[in-house]
């Protein structure tokens, strides 16, 4: 058996397509614009630029991770948040496999990152955590006794869709208050936004922030206290052995960590206050790796 798999990341915006051994390292890599809304043909292209980056080694299989939801058995784009969406219906697993001609497995993105963070990052002798990337906007993955949580479809773990607040403004995904209409990259920016009375992005709110300006820390300890709230709820919920976060928005932690942590311990049960919150180390290589040494294992239980 060889020793090289591809690792797939498409992304909201960017796809990564890797080349990743057994141990988690990144040989070679390309990056490529993300185009989900031209549907197939775009899949298709993914899969075209995944062959030519593998034939210059033997490649054993494909591993994936999407933005957007996935049938964890067939590998389709179920309607998720964005039933009309051009790439819903499309046969991603099937389309790697057809490009490639190689066994591919597929999932979600963010239950991706969560698995690289058990192999490689820093949930490392874990099997019961929680990993969370808070970027544009919120997204998370579940490792319980070892193994991803699918649920029956391969939804589970969409932590940024529990409810906060629930009088709060919709969601598109049809519930009211959701975690991530207030703790994610998209959310710092509205409510900054509506604070200055004029367009600010989230980076510019953080900017603030750092530099101590009281509007901008007002925002971000709001932020924070909902994450932290958040925390407290998957804690009740999952009893995890940790958090992981990741994302962009981990550039600005210690803006975050007094109030996200006073948040935390005044939500979670009392056996479950002091559950570590721990910082991803992977940056943007979760994505590729986690996929990668995903499709390694799901092809090892294969030919068990």
């Amino acid at each position: 058996m060889s020793d090289y798999l591809l690792g797939i990341d498409i992304g909201a915006t960017n796809t990564r397509i890797a080349i990743v051994d057994h141990t988690g390292s990144i040989i070679a890599s390309e990056r490529m614009p993300s185009q989900m809304s031209a549907g197939a043909p775009f899949f298709q292209e993914v899969g075209a630029k995944a062959r030519s980056l593998g034939e210059a080694y033997q490649v054993q299989a494909v591993g994936a991770g999407s933005a957007g939801q996935l049938h964890h058995k067939t590998g389709v784009y179920l309607p998720g948040l964005y039933p009309t969406a051009p790439w819903v219906d499309v046969p991603l697993k099937e389309i790697l496999e057809t490009q490639t001609g190689l066994p591919s497995f597929v999932d979600n993105d963010y239950k991706i990152h969560a698995y690289a963070e058990m192999k490689v990052g820093a949930a490392q002798g874990l099997t019961d955590f929680i990993s969370l990337t808070l970027g544009t906007g919120l997204g998370g993955g579940i490792i319980a006794n070892g193994q991803l949580v699918h649920g029956a479809k391969g939804i589970a773990g969409h932590v940024g869709h529990i409810s906060i607040e629930p009088d709060g403004p919709l969601c598109p995904c049809g519930n009211r208050g959701c975690l991530e209409l207030y703790a994610s990259g998209t959310a710092v920016a509205k409510m900054g936004s509506a604070a200055y009375g004029e367009e600010i992005s989230s980076p510019e709110v953080f900017r603030k922030a750092a530099s101590g300006d009281a509007t901008a820390c007002t925002v971000i300890e709001k932020m924070a206290a909902a994450l932290g709230r958040g925390l407290g709820a998957m804690a009740n919920i999952f009893d995890p052995q940790a958090f992981v976060l990741g994302g962009s928005i981990l550039e600005w932690y210690p803006l975050l960590e007094e109030t996200l942590l006073s948040s935390f311990r005044s939500s979670a049960m009392n056996e479950l206050r002091d559950v570590p919150i721990l910082q991803s180390p992977l940056e943007g290589r979760g994505g590729v790796i986690g996929a990668a040494l995903y499709a390694l294992d799901e092809l090892r239980k294969q030919r068990s």
